[in-house]
């Protein structure tokens, strides 16, 4: 019998709600950030950066430490990507 590897222990043992929970928070507040971008002309996709942030955040709760610092990383590279997107926008 072989050991499981982490995404196949979440799968199993219902594991990731917490960093589900997050994200949904998170994907909320970058929803809201995007309204607000949208009602000054701008197309920005702000709720999956801030997604992962949230996401990250759960995972810590669950102790999911390898799945928080990619989720980090990824939530900081899509604000990053945000900001320069929003930018090259407003320069038009």
């Amino acid at each position: 019998m072989r050991e499981l590897n982490n995404s196949e222990v979440a799968a199993v043992s219902g594991a990731g709600i917490f960093a589900n929970i997050g994200q949904a928070i998170g994907s909320a507040l970058g929803g809201v950030v995007d309204l607000g971008t949208g009602w000054g002309g701008l197309e920005t996709n702000a709720a999956t950066a801030v997604g992962k942030l949230g996401s990250s955040i759960g995972s810590l709760l669950e102790f999911n430490i390898q799945g928080a610092i990619s989720d980090f990383g990824s939530g900081i590279m899509g604000i990053i990507n945000f900001g320069i997107d929003a930018i090259s926008q407003l320069r038009k």
